[in-house]
């Protein structure tokens, strides 16, 4: 095996870890294989040959594992130096170098010099990351995607219908998330928020100026996934600032408080220098928010697409098959045809309600632990009513019935969002056959806003009947259950329970003195 790794010509460091069934105590003969081990091979006990006996605690073998990693760090170190430093000599040359194969198709092919530049920045950055030098490799990696939308660049000079173009969208991607990760590592929380939002406001440029723009489901489809990404790397960083306060067993002891809603700016941002708030660094559920908004917008704009280019392509025209091919951008997401498919042709199309919902109930979990309560009712609202245009009405009033009885918006008079939950519950009691969640959300929705309007002295300007706006509802209550399919109705009287604490209250009470004259 030393020969074929010194034949290789490759510089490589081979460390064998070996496992044993049995102790040396059970097996006195071990230690002495592991000498014959030892001579024959001409490892090192110390770097390259370790055993690990049977039988070992999580305590020790994390402990191993340790001490193994800590062994091999100075070696892997000094391996990328030894790149690094190949790489910049290949750099400094000036030229391009010549291909080492022939280019051919679907494999290798020629660099111009911009595109040698990003090439060496990103391997650059790559191996400054391996060496967890991180202001190393965000400089490299900067450098590396100014390279790449520079007015000679790759953006600029290949055509948007080429496949190298989706590539180099790709490789942005992969360069800023990149970037990302080494700000968050170094804890620069407000730089990386800008280089987010810089990242993004330049690529929809560049879409908006040579690619397909930033007026179709793909672009909204990239939004919520860069949303999404950006979450998942917050969460990884494991930054101090969002850590949750967890109750210490000893009571005489206290956890520092932390802030766990957003970070405050760094050092390196001026002390007088006047930041909006989305400029700060959020916790995940922020992101996971917005890659729902995000998600939405595409759910909306891919119903948005006329039938004919939602035709399969084999029932399409050729015509109409090349105009759908320069209008709508495909980048990591389907086509038109299985973005938003039509029913008569029974393909299974892509699932946007479980788009939406997956960070919706994500960020709802990030708020609640957060105690930003007022977001979470607003998120769980969000999610019933994706449901409800999901036909999935089962399980939107498995969440809306509980929002809406232990809501806060009725104490602090938030009548509209009263209205929006109790409108929504309404109408999947009916769909699932809840007869008393529907008179009981019927009930609150007859509610007079003068009555509130004397309980809690604001919202004076809203309309007489804010509760009920929604037309089409029978304003009966006495016959409000003629909805329900007459066949399911019971011949026995119903008795319900409408609950004062649950629900606005309907009417009001109010004393005159009879001595005073009319």
């Amino acid at each position: 095996m030393k020969g074929l790794i010194t034949q290789s010509g490759y510089k490589t460091r081979f460390v064998a870890i070996l496992l044993s069934n049995k102790t040396i105590l059970e097996a006195p003969d071990i230690e002495e294989r592991l000498s014959n081990i030892r001579r024959a091979t001409g490892l090192d006990p110390k770097n390259s040959l370790f055993f690990l006996p049977p039988n070992t605690s999580r305590v020790e073998l994390a402990s191993f594992v340790t001490s193994l990693l800590t062994t091999l760090q100075p070696i892997c170190v000094e391996y990328y130096r030894e790149l690094t430093k190949h790489a910049r000599r290949k750099k400094g040359r000036g030229h391009i170098p010549p291909p080492t194969a022939p280019p051919t198709k679907g494999t290798s092919q020629t660099l111009s010099g911009p595109g040698w530049q990003v090439r060496y920045e990103f391997k650059l950055g790559v191996f400054a990351e391996f060496r967890q030098e991180m202001d190393a490799a965000g400089r490299h990696y900067a450098l590396a995607f100014d390279a790449l939308l520079a007015p000679d660049g790759p953006f600029e000079t290949t055509p948007t219908w080429s496949p190298r173009w989706d590539e180099y969208r790709l490789l942005a991607d992969i360069i800023a998330l990149r970037l990302l990760r080494c700000q968050m590592w170094n804890n620069i929380t407000t730089t990386s928020v800008q280089a987010w939002t810089t990242y993004r406001e330049r690529i929809r440029d560049v879409l908006n100026r040579r690619g397909k723009g930033s007026k179709n489901y793909g672009w909204a489809a990239w939004e919520s996934r860069w949303a999404r990404i950006m979450a998942d790397v917050i969460e990884k960083a494991d930054l101090q600032v969002f850590a949750i306060p967890r109750p210490m067993k000893n009571a005489d002891v206290t956890e520092e408080p932390s802030n766990s809603i957003f970070a405050l700016p760094e050092k390196a941002i001026p002390v007088g220098e006047r930041l909006r708030p989305w400029q700060h660094l959020h916790h995940p559920g922020y992101w996971r928010r917005l890659s729902a908004s995000y998600a939405r917008t595409r759910q909306i704009m891919a119903e948005d697409i006329p039938e004919e280019d939602r035709l399969p392509p084999g029932q399409s025209p050729a015509t109409s098959v090349a105009n759908r091919y320069g209008t709508y951008d495909t980048y990591l997401c389907p086509e038109p045809h299985i973005e938003s498919p039509l029913p008569q042709y029974g393909e299974k199309g892509f699932d946007h309600t479980t788009d939406i919902l997956v960070p919706l109930k994500q960020a709802a979990n990030d708020f609640s632990v957060r105690n930003q309560q007022r977001w979470v009712d607003k998120l769980h609202l969000d999610a019933g009513e994706q449901l409800i245009r999901a036909a999935r009405f089962n399980e939107a009033l498995e969440i809306l019935k509980p929002l809406w009885e232990r809501m806060h918006w009725r104490e602090e008079g938030w009548w509209l969002c009263v209205r929006r939950v109790c409108e929504a519950t309404s109408q999947c009691a009916i769909r699932a056959g809840a007869r008393d969640v529907f008179v009981a959300t019927r009930w609150e929705l007859l509610s007079n806003c003068k009555i509130m309007q004397q309980q809690h002295h604001r919202n004076s300007d809203l309309p007489q009947t804010v509760l009920y706006h929604k037309s089409g509802m029978k304003q009966d209550f006495m016959n409000c259950l003629d909805v329900f399919d007459e066949q399911s109705s019971e011949s026995v009287k119903q008795t319900i329970v409408v609950h004062s604490e649950r629900t606005t209250p309907f009417c009001e009470q109010y004393y005159e003195d009879a001595s005073k004259p009319y």
